[in-house]
């Protein structure tokens, strides 16, 4: 897609996200607002977490898109440190300011669908990650029924092309437990799309 679109769809992004958003609302909330330390905000976007982060927190913000960095940027409160990174998660660079074994937390709301190789990412993840480091997620997942799945695979190529790349078919839960993570708390829900969420701890 054009720079003009990716303008585009930053700036349209939260208004049309909000009623959405409302509805995610309190699990965002009790998934982020009692971490503490250093904390990997993975693919921040408008910086919709940002909110709730606790004081005295350390965000690590890693954002691929120049557009979606300027409208998160308006959005920095004083209550917490935030260091903004133009790139993505995977960006090999990356590891020159994230140390293995640094981070108390890892989020990822909303992002591993756009993520061209989401097993670096967790791959990633669990190498940043101090011992007893979090992996927060909120995630919508690919559908359980054979049919919604059939259905979200002919729908795939299409949204992902006006979509920033969001995939509808990814299995992120399956991903995390078998890149040797453990569930401390866990949930499946619906909203529209089947979602899961959860804290995760490296086995």
């Amino acid at each position: 897609m054009s720079k003009i679109y990716n303008k585009i769809f930053a700036k349209v992004y939260d208004p049309v996200m909000h009623g959405f958003e409302r509805s995610l609302f309190k699990k965002r909330k009790k998934l982020i607002a009692e971490l503490s330390g250093t904390i990997l905000d993975v693919g921040s976007g408008t910086g919709v977490n940002f909110k709730f982060y606790s004081p005295g927190t350390k965000i690590i913000s890693v954002e691929p898109s120049p557009s979606m960095i300027n409208i998160a940027k308006t959005k920095v409160s004083q209550k917490y440190q935030i260091d903004f990174h133009n790139c993505s998660v995977t960006d090999p660079g990356l590891s020159n300011h994230i140390p293995e074994n640094s981070l108390d937390a890892v989020v990822s709301t909303l992002v591993m669908c756009t993520i061209p190789n989401p097993q670096q990412a967790l791959d990633n993840f669990s190498k940043w990650l101090k011992p007893g480091g979090k992996l927060v997620v909120l995630e919508h997942i690919h559908a359980s029924k054979p049919a919604n799945r059939k259905f979200l695979s002919l729908l795939n190529p299409i949204w992902k092309t006006f979509s920033e790349g969001c995939s509808l078919t990814q299995d992120t839960d399956k991903m995390i437990k078998d890149a040797g993570f453990k569930a401390l708390t866990e949930e499946y829900f619906v909203r529209t799309l089947r979602f899961h969420s959860g804290v995760f701890v490296k086995n």
